[in-house]
């Protein structure tokens, strides 16, 4: 048996006609309960799981002591590439992801130009392939159906619809319930997932002019109008909509909307179980982080009382997933704000931390292990239809995360992947600490260093018949 370091420096981990053992992790699932076990993995996929101490095959791997799950899925990035490379690209950004745990990345049709069309959906396809650390799957935009079933056959893994728009992303924008209501129809009969961003434009606009006519120009203000009854009138309207058709809707960045939204998709949800939403992980403060940071923390952070609901929400599975809509913009960009807070670009970056702070939520007891791996990772499989990604079960690729439960970790900005080069969360010590970041059976990263960049794939949709050779 060899130790983790000695297995990389002697390249024998992740060859494809060799097994590796990974001896004595303590498996976690979102079906049973924490075992330590062997972990066989053959090539790209796992092979078995036994009984520790019972396989005698391979390059054996000493991992006593290490918690062993599935690498996270993020439904919802803005990786930038192409078109605001400033922000992040497709190399900072998978090393972020890489680096937080997270093994298969989607991206957003908002990038530049905007994905509509089959022809700008190959191109982003091309210009990621060979450049991704961690694999990666992307979303289609628009509104025509000819286009959407086009990027279907490409391999798109769904659409994302846009009920709010902002300069540059016109394309993208279904401006009523009738044009969401075509996507959905449509949708239903590629038998993809369906991303939706709620809200309702004209109601929106009215309310924020409205404060800025009172003087209204704090980061609070900024708040009140994201919470407000323009984006959760959308909601209704899309809620509605999935349950007189039984569409499938996944929610996209729910707690953004607050406790009102919460609400109302937890009542609609109990009608209509093709429902699905996720959650950023619940941990900036309103009245902390809100106060010290200001619009760095916007568009989405928690009172105590929020904190403890989209927990429980999380925690009990009426909340699917944790996405981290990981939205890097440069400190000019919100620097814009300090005076003015409607200035200031929405979003921040997340993708290096949103798993750590989950994992750090399950060892304070705050989810149990089951609900964590499910709402980081097989959760999100099965909004996107993707068999063989979630799970470290006999067949699944192995896409894997190695925690040491008792180490911790400072986030230090200074250090992250990410482009823009800051984070919220810079300061905060977590729970837990990640010892390594395995894709399709070789390690990517091990104690913070990355190993093989480049090496992600394209993932598509299941059943797609144009698209290149990915996995899913």
């Amino acid at each position: 048996m060899t130790s983790f370091r000695d297995a990389i420096n002697a390249g024998q981990l992740g060859e494809v006609q060799e097994l590796t053992v990974l001896r004595g992790g303590r498996l976690l699932t979102a079906d049973a309960a924490p075992t330590v076990v062997d972990l066989v993995i053959a090539g790209e996929r796992v092979q078995a799981v036994e009984p520790v101490g019972t396989v005698d095959a391979g390059t054996v791997v000493d991992v006593d002591g290490l918690d062993v799950m599935p690498g996270a899925i993020d439904l919802h990035v803005h990786l930038r590439d192409p078109g605001q490379t400033h922000k992040e690209t497709v190399e900072t950004g998978t090393a972020a992801a890489a680096a937080g745990g997270t093994t298969l990345v989607c991206d957003m049709p908002s990038t530049q130009p905007q994905v509509t069309s089959v022809a700008r959906y190959r191109e982003k396809i091309a210009s990621w392939s060979g450049r991704a650390t961690v694999d990666f799957a992307l979303w289609a935009g628009g509104t025509d159906p000819t286009a959407l079933a086009a990027m279907a056959e490409a391999g798109a893994i769904g659409v994302k619809i846009y009920m709010a728009t902002s300069p540059g992303f016109e394309e993208l924008y279904s401006p009523d319930a009738a044009a969401v209501a075509r996507v959905l129809e449509v949708s239903g009969r590629l038998g993809w997932a369906v991303a939706v961003h709620v809200g309702d434009q004209q109601a929106s606009d009215a309310h924020r002019d409205r404060l800025i006519a009172a003087g209204r120009r704090d980061p609070a203000a900024v708040l009140e109008v994201t919470r407000g009854p323009g984006n959760l009138s959308g909601l209704r309207t899309v809620l509605d909509l999935a349950t007189a058709t039984g569409q499938r809707v996944h929610l996209a960045h729910l707690s953004a909307y607050g406790l009102g939204a919460l609400d109302l998709f937890a009542h609609a949800r109990a009608g209509h179980p093709g429902l699905t939403a996720e959650t950023c992980f619940p941990a900036l403060s309103e009245e902390e982080d809100l106060v010290t940071q200001g619009v760095y923390v916007l568009p989405t952070v928690f009172s105590a009382t929020a904190r403890r609901r989209w927990l429980t929400a999380l925690a009990d599975g009426v909340v699917d997933a944790v996405a981290t809509d990981h939205a890097p913009h440069t400190r000019a960009e919100k620097d814009r704000g300090r005076d003015d807070a409607w200035a200031a670009s929405p979003g921040y970056p997340a993708l290096e931390t949103s798993l750590p702070l989950a994992y750090a939520a399950m060892l304070d007891g705050e989810l149990s292990p089951q609900r964590l791996v499910d709402a980081v990772a097989g959760a999100p499989a099965r909004i996107l239809g993707l068999p063989r990604k979630g799970r470290l079960a006999p067949g699944c690729d192995a896409d894997l995360v190695l925690f040491d439960p008792a180490g911790s970790w400072r986030v230090d900005q200074a250090t992250m992947r990410t482009k823009v080069g800051w984070s919220p969360l810079h300061g905060r010590t977590l729970h837990g600490r990640l010892h390594a970041t395995w894709l399709r059976g070789r390690p990517i990263v091990h104690d913070g260093e990355i190993l093989e960049p480049g090496g992600g794939h394209f993932v598509r949709r299941p059943g797609a018949g144009d698209a290149d050779p990915g996995r899913g």
